[in-house]
């Protein structure tokens, strides 16, 4: 899944996703470029918000993340390597296998635990090749309908 930057203020968020107490008003920079693409390596959404783990302009060893409404997304595919989870409070999160296996792993991410990082680092590479590619074309309702299917085989049945 790729997004590409639409705005880089808090100016540009709705209401629902400023929060003071976290550092997050109107005047919030965000660490983006506008015009920009990004891959998307994990996302969550909750209580209506949307989130997107990337890595923005001050990425070191691992994906930040960053409100949905500063992006409009450009390739929707999701990635191969995605799998979902939700918690009971609703928490919807999509991300690589070892984002839910390993316990705690995005918090071993951020305190740069040799394995987490290396973990990550494999998988930007698999998602980055993956999200380098040309996406299939999309197909009009009319192009979808008109492509014909093989007909099923007919199996004989012994009695």
């Amino acid at each position: 899944m790729k997004i590409r930057c639409i705005a880089n203020t808090g100016a540009s968020l709705p209401e629902k996703y400023l929060d003071p107490s976290l550092y997050r008003t109107k005047e919030t920079e965000f660490k983006l470029i506008v015009d920009k693409e990004y891959v998307v390596y994990a996302l969550y959404a909750w209580e209506g918000e949307i989130w997107y783990y990337i890595c923005d302009e001050r990425y070191t060893y691992y994906p930040i993340h960053n409100p949905a409404p500063l992006f409009e997304v450009v390739d929707p595919t999701p990635s191969k390597y995605w799998q979902a989870q939700i918690a009971s409070n609703g928490l919807l999160e999509i991300a690589f296998e070892h984002w839910f296996t390993i316990p705690y792993y995005y918090d071993k991410l951020t305190d740069q635990e040799e394995e987490a990082v290396a973990i990550f680092e494999k998988y930007k590479y698999l998602m980055d090749a993956e999200a380098a590619s040309t996406p299939p074309p999309s197909l009009s309702v009319e192009e979808l309908l008109a492509i014909s299917l093989p007909k099923p085989e007919k199996v004989a049945v012994k009695t």
